[in-house]
C-alpha cells in the first residue's frame, strides 16, 4: 500500500512544481511579451511623429500663416543696389503681392538710409494701404515723407488724409472723421481734396458699414455743413442714403433732410436734377420719396417739376398704370401736367384702354 501511494505523492509533488515553474515561465514570458509590443508600438509612434515633423505639407502647417510666413522669408533686396525706377517697381509690386511684411522692412531700409521712393510711387502707396485700411502701412510711409522729403511732406497735408481714410476704412469711423475734421482746420486749401476723400468714404460707408458708422458719418456731416459752411458732404450723404434701397438708409436721410435747413435748401434748388439723375438708375422708388418729401417742406413749384420728370420717365416705359396713378394725383391736388404730356398720355390710353385686366374709365379732367 504504501508503494502505491509513494509514486501518487510524488506525482503530485512533480505535478505542483511544474504548474509553479510553467506559471513563472508563462509570466515572465507575458511580461516580455508586452514590454516588446510597448517598445515596437513606441518606435512607430515616434518615427510617425518624425516624419510628420519633417513633412513640408503637413496638414497643421497648411494655413494663412504658413503661406504668409513663406512671403515673408523672401530674401529683402538690397535697396542701395537698385535704379530709381527699380526701386518704384519693387514697392509697388510688393504691395500688390501682399508681402506687407517685406514692404514695411524696404521702407524702413529706405528711410534708415534715406533712399528717395518717387512721388508717384509714394502717393500710389499711401491710396492703396488707406483704401485696404492698412493703418500702420500709412503710418509707416507718414513717417518716411517727413524724414526723406519734408516739402512734399507739408505740400500734402503731411498726408493725414489718408491715415483718416485708412482708419475709416479700417471700421474706426469716429477716429478716422476726427483726424479729417482736423485737416479741415489746419489746411484749409485742400478741403476740394479732403471732399473727394469724404465722398469715397461715404460710398463705400452707406454700401459696406454698419448703421453705427453711419450715425458718426451723420454727426460729422452735419459739423462740416455747419462750422465750417462746407455742404458738399452732408449732400453727398444724404444723396447716398436717399437713393438707397435699404429701409434704414431712407429713414436717414429724411433725418438728415428734417435737421439741415441748408440741405433742405439744396434739395429744393436741386431736386429736378437728383430725380432725372436717379431716374437714369431706373430708382423712381427714390423719386416718389422725394415727391413726398417736397410736399411736407411745402415746396410745390419743385413738386410739380418733378412730377413732370417722373411723368415723362412712366410715358417712355409705357407705363400706363403709373401714368393714371400721376394724372389722378395731379387732380386731387389741382395740378396740371404740360399739355404735351397729356397728349402723349392720352394716346397711350387710347391705344391700350385695359390696365391690370380692367377697362380704364378715365373720370378726371385733363386742363389745357
Amino acid at each position: 500500500m504504501i508503494l502505491l501511494r509513494i509514486p501518487s505523492i510524488y506525482q503530485r509533488h512533480i505535478a505542483r512544481k511544474l504548474a509553479q515553474r510553467y506559471l513563472l515561465e508563462a509570466s515572465y514570458t507575458t511580461a516580455v511579451t508586452i514590454d516588446a509590443i510597448d517598445a515596437i508600438t513606441h518606435e512607430l509612434l515616434q518615427r510617425h511623429r518624425n516624419k510628420a515633423k519633417n513633412n513640408l505639407f503637413n496638414v497643421n502647417d497648411l494655413s494663412l500663416r504658413y503661406f504668409m510666413k513663406a512671403d515673408n522669408n523672401e530674401p529683402k533686396k538690397d535697396v542701395t543696389a537698385l535704379t530709381a525706377e527699380e526701386l518704384d517697381n519693387l514697392v509697388v509690386e510688393l504691395f500688390e503681392k501682399h508681402k506687407h511684411k517685406l514692404l514695411k522692412d524696404t521702407i524702413t531700409e529706405c528711410h534708415e538710409k534715406k533712399i528717395l521712393i518717387s512721388e508717384n510711387a509714394l502717393k500710389k502707396l499711401f491710396r492703396s494701404s488707406s483704401m485696404s485700411g492698412k493703418v500702420d502701412t500709412v503710418l509707416l510711409l507718414q513717417k518716411y515723407s517727413m524724414k526723406i522729403d519734408p516739402y512734399l511732406f507739408k505740400r500734402n497735408g503731411e498726408f493725414l488724409h489718408y491715415v483718416a481714410k485708412a482708419q475709416c476704412m479700417k471700421g474706426n469711423s469716429e477716429k478716422g472723421l476726427f483726424i479729417l475734421k482736423q485737416c479741415y482746420e489746419k489746411f484749409d486749401g485742400l478741403r476740394s481734396f479732403y471732399r473727394i476723400i469724404l465722398r469715397e468714404l461715404i460710398q463705400d460707408t452707406v454700401l459696406n458699414r454698419s448703421e453705427a458708422s453711419l450715425v458718426v458719418f451723420k454727426k460729422y456731416m452735419l459739423e462740416f455743413s455747419e462750422k465750417y459752411k462746407d455742404h458738399y458732404p452732408l449732400v453727398c450723404f444724404w444723396y447716398n442714403c436717399w437713393s438707397s434701397t435699404w429701409f434704414s438708409d431712407q429713414m436717414l436721410a429724411d433725418e438728415l433732410l428734417e435737421s439741415s435747413k441748408f440741405l433742405q435748401d439744396i434739395v429744393k434748388d436741386k431736386a429736378t436734377a437728383f430725380s432725372i439723375t436717379i431716374l437714369r438708375e431706373y430708382n423712381d422708388d427714390a423719386v416718389l420719396r422725394l415727391l413726398q418729401n417736397l410736399i411736407k417742406y411745402k415746396m410745390m413749384d419743385e413738386y410739380v417739376k418733378v412730377l413732370q420728370v417722373l411723368f415723362a420717365y412712366k410715358l417712355r416705359n409705357r407705363d400706363l398704370h403709373g401714368c393714371t396713378e400721376i394724372v389722378r394725383n395731379c387732380e386731387a391736388l389741382g395740378l396740371s401736367l404740360p399739355m404735351s404730356q397729356q397728349g402723349k398720355y392720352i394716346k397711350m390710353l387710347i391705344n391700350n384702354k385695359e390696365i391690370d385686366g380692367k377697362i380704364i374709365k378715365p373720370n378726371f379732367k385733363l386742363k389745357f
